[in-house]
């Protein structure tokens, strides 16, 4: 059985990442390593006592404290200071919001086992139980500006994330979510890791690099039978509308540097963008909207 790092990205959820770092020790296959990399103020004493945990378990523990006098905060950064640390080839992403259920690594790790050998498939995503459903007419309406594909998950031609609830099996695919996936640790730091963007809880970092990877011609297979609950946790989470603002920000710095210039794809971009847009105001989430808006409209440096 090939060997496996897992590493968990934290600011500030020592509630949340106890939660799941139980779930990780109750698995029928644990990880090798289990790096957490603190971006807030994780106490000492909390430290102690996971460490001793994991340790138990037979796993090599590794604690990394941003020095936030040299390092930048942010998501990015601290998934790729944890690829840097990671010593095995297969190492798993996690967000600390998740709960992992039953065989998760397991079911992750069958697939890399089959695939072993094949240098173009670059990660293995789980599966977000409570992910939301799309509707009939949420479909459509995706059709209508431009929001879907003809791949089940994927990263479509104007770089917008396209997926799909109704898997039974898994499937070969362009995207899979940064915060539930594993990887070929080697691969990913051949393209780069992930983007930084502005810097903070940045947005999109796992569009752009599943765009890069497919540009490349590796691709993705994602495993509705790895499956977690994403609590989404409200603590140290970023304003809506700061969010809204790094998405759209994002989005046209991935448009320019992965997408077609030409005069059809613009006009689809910007079409798509409307949709993307709308959405957040059809469903309540004005303050998301809004900060999506400015961001779309006013110029971002790279776009």
């Amino acid at each position: 059985m090939l060997r496996f790092s897992t590493i968990i990205p934290t600011y500030n959820r020592e509630k949340e990442l106890k939660e799941l770092i139980g779930t990780i020790l109750k698995q029928s296959l644990k990880p090798d390593e289990l790096i957490i990399i603190d971006d807030g103020e994780l106490k000492e004493n909390f430290i102690s006592r996971i460490k001793e945990e994991i340790e138990s378990q037979k796993i090599e523990f590794i604690y990394y404290k941003k020095d936030h006098s040299k390092e930048r905060r942010g998501l990015s950064e601290s998934k790729n200071i944890g690829l840097n640390l990671a010593s095995n080839e297969i190492v798993f992403i996690l967000d600390d919001d998740l709960e992992l259920k039953e065989n998760f690594f397991e079911e992750i790790m069958k697939i890399w086992e089959k695939y072993r050998n094949d240098e173009k498939l670059i990660g293995v995503g789980g599966w977000i139980e409570n992910l939301r459903k799309k509707s009939f007419f949420e479909k459509i309406y995706d059709k209508i500006f431009g929001l879907s594909s003809k791949i089940p998950w994927d990263v479509n031609d104007v770089g917008f994330q396209v997926w799909d609830t109704s898997l039974k099996e898994p499937i070969k695919c362009c995207y899979i979510h940064g915060g539930v996936g594993s990887y070929k640790k080697e691969l990913m730091k051949d393209l780069g890791g992930f983007e930084t963007f502005s810097g903070g809880r940045t947005a999109l970092e796992d569009v752009e690099f599943c765009l890069k990877a497919k540009r490349k011609d590796f691709y993705f297979i994602i495993n509705p039978k790895a499956k977690v609950i994403h609590k989404h946790s409200q603590t140290s989470k970023e304003a809506d509308y700061l969010i809204g603002f790094k998405e759209s920000q994002n989005r046209k710095i991935i448009f320019k540097r992965y997408c077609k210039q030409d005069f059809f794809h613009k006009v689809w971009f910007f079409w798509a963008n409307i949709g993307w847009i709308l959405r957040q105001f059809l469903v309540g989430n004005f303050e998301k909207g809004w900060g999506m808006l400015v961001g779309f409209v006013k110029k971002s440096e790279g776009a």
